[in-house]
């Protein structure tokens, strides 16, 4: 695992500033909590005047100003999942498109070790600074929720946590296969950003939108969060859908470095 390793050494700034930032966003969105429960009568009249799609959007779940409804709207229907999605798709496309475009893919690779084994180190890099980020976030609502009174089931938050890093791996490995194929950056981001886009409005224009409702379990973004894992906890099924968009964009970007001739 020495290249993981070395490509988490390499990051650590940048990941520490991912960090910060992250319990930074948590920490303001928890101290915003008791102003909202203060008008809660208000908001929540507020919220049912809303067209269905933009309560999909701002993924009303119930009672907003409950500590769940709350955290499920403003952290994980948008500012957590995308923190994590950036991550994972910038570390995705960087892998090996990063590399190949800065001309060190060849020093990396004359190196005694396969490419299908850089691949694999390179995307457990990718899961381990994610998933990191996503440990971050939890620890954050655990610690700055309960003096706003923002009190959440350790285990249902952990699920939604793990179900937003599945989320966001998903995507990472699809700009890694991208990457791998194409050997551009800017190709993987494009490519694994609006595909996030194109199932993320799938995702919340489905339920108002008849053509478009059956489709919806196509989203990666139904599975993330539809199932309300801060109130449900676990879902095997869900997740499972999430590992195995992981499992296949890996599988796609082992077979496209193994066959492409790099460029020189």
């Amino acid at each position: 695992m020495i290249i993981t390793v070395k490509t988490l050494r390499d990051q650590r700034r940048a990941l520490a500033g991912w960090a910060i930032g992250m319990a930074a966003l948590v920490l303001l969105y928890a101290s915003f909590y008791p102003s909202i429960k203060s008008n809660a009568a208000a908001l929540n009249k507020y919220m049912e005047s809303l067209p269905e799609a933009l309560k999909n959007m701002i993924g009303n779940s119930g009672n907003i100003s409950s500590p769940v409804g709350y955290v499920r709207s403003e952290i994980f229907s948008t500012m957590g999942p995308l923190l994590l999605l950036i991550l994972a798709i910038g570390s995705g496309a960087r892998a090996i498109a990063g590399e190949e475009e800065g001309r060190t893919l060849d020093l990396l690779l004359a190196n005694p070790v396969r490419r299908r084994a850089v691949v694999l180190q390179k995307f457990w890099a990718m899961v381990t600074s994610t998933a990191g980020l996503g440990l971050v976030l939890l620890v954050s609502i655990a610690l700055f929720g309960p003096p706003f009174g923002l009190h959440i089931g350790v285990v249902d938050l952990t699920a939604a946590v793990v179900s937003a890093i599945a989320l966001a791996v998903s995507f990472g490995s699809i700009a890694l296969a991208v990457g791998c194929w194409r050997g551009r950056r800017g190709v993987a981001i494009a490519t694994s950003t609006s595909l996030a886009v194109v199932a993320y409005l799938l995702n919340i224009l489905a339920p108002s939108v008849d053509a478009l409702s059956r489709a919806q379990v196509l989203s990666p973004f139904y599975h993330y969060i539809e199932y309300d894992p801060l109130r449900t906890g676990f879902s095997a099924l869900h997740l499972a859908v999430l590992v195995a968009i992981a499992a296949g964009g890996l599988a796609l970007a082992l077979l496209a470095f193994e066959r492409r001739d790099l460029a020189s």
